[in-house]
């Protein structure tokens, strides 16, 4: 077996070849401020025709280059979007503080975004909804794509060993930190002895090997490589805190959800085939993603997948919301029934 220093530094390697793919991996724990102009200007995109694409509509949606829009570049590739009349461009975002208000603007007709982030959004009183999932947790602790991971050497083997502990997520205030609460509630101890810190995935490792914090949140390509390396997963939180948990969906505008419900259908419909056709071949998953990402190969073969699907659990996102309020995520009005709209 190689010694473990050696795998330490192959894997930082890795880290650093996949750091693109995690530039927005906010998808799966955690946006940016989804906050924007609070009106929807979709409707040129709505009302536009063939543009010179074969007499398909354009179709814009703004995406960050993860393994979960894994679907949405498929749905591309096949020819999904194309049989449903629709020329599909996928602009690559940083996170929600570019997809949300770029929905509410214009910019994009469509987005992929965290369910936290809509729940800011629509506590905001952003007009926006999702009319489909896009991943959801595989509700397998070991076999997630995000895990709460430790030095082999602290002796936390849960995550009720993490109270009162310091620990990382991408972002404060959002699904990460979320979770994890709402997890350690779970477990039957309190959400509210965690501390956060804010650190970037590719960070956490590092940081854990220098004693800066006792556990941080990992998304894949960074969890294979870590449990690797000999760091250990305390906690499987997306997992633990609900196993039907969808953290991430595709929304509108509810001006364009109102006027051109019709676009909104023909896109879901092909959408929802991307889906069906991720779930069904994995290794078609990995493939593509690194199509849209830096990820290295070796790295894409190993990687955890989220779970495909297109209907949300509503039950699992009551849950979130009630963890969210309770924590201070969400402050103002929300009711989770009107996040999604009804086509």
């Amino acid at each position: 077996m190689e010694a473990r220093n050696t795998r330490l530094t192959r894997r930082r390697l890795l880290a650093v070849g996949t750091a693109a793919l995690v530039a927005g991996t906010a998808a799966a724990c955690g946006q940016g401020d989804p906050a924007g102009g609070g009106g929807s200007g979709t409707a040129t995109a709505a009302e536009g025709s063939a543009d010179g694409t074969g007499g398909l509509r354009p179709v814009t949606v703004g995406a960050i280059p993860i393994v979960d829009v894994a679907p949405l570049h498929l749905a591309k590739e096949q020819g999904f979007f194309e049989e449903a009349g629709l020329d599909v461009i996928i602009e690559n975002t940083s996170g929600g503080a570019i997809s949300f208000p770029g929905v509410s603007s214009g910019q994009f007709d469509f987005a992929f975004g965290n369910v936290v982030s809509m729940m800011v959004a629509r506590s905001q009183g952003i007009g926006l909804k999702f009319f489909c999932s896009g991943s959801t947790t595989t509700g397998e602790p070991g076999e997630d794509n995000v895990a709460l991971i430790a030095a082999p050497d602290s002796g936390f083997t849960t995550i009720r060993d993490l109270e009162g502990k310091m620990l990382s997520s991408n972002q404060l205030a959002n699904i990460g930190d979320t979770a994890c609460r709402q997890a350690l509630d779970k477990a039957g101890g309190d959400g509210a002895a965690l501390e956060f810190m804010e650190m970037a995935f590719p960070d956490v490792q590092a940081a854990l090997e220098n004693g800066q914090l006792d556990a941080g949140v990992v998304v894949e390509p960074f969890v294979t490589p870590a449990l690797e390396a000999g760091m250990v997963a305390v906690s499987w939180p997306y997992a633990e805190a609900n196993p039907e948990l969808d953290t991430g969906g595709y929304f509108a505008s509810e001006e364009t959800l109102e006027t051109d419900p019709d676009l909104v259908r023909s896109f879901r419909e092909a959408l929802v085939r991307g889906l069906e056709y991720a779930q069904e071949n994995p290794d078609e998953v990995r493939r593509i993603t690194g199509t849209y990402t830096q990820t290295p190969p070796e790295v894409l073969e190993q990687i955890k997948l989220p779970r495909f699907r297109a209907e949300f659990n509503l039950e699992a996102q009551e849950e979130l919301a009630a963890s969210a309020r309770k924590y201070g995520t969400v402050t103002g009005e929300l009711s989770v029934p009107d996040m999604f709209a009804e086509l």
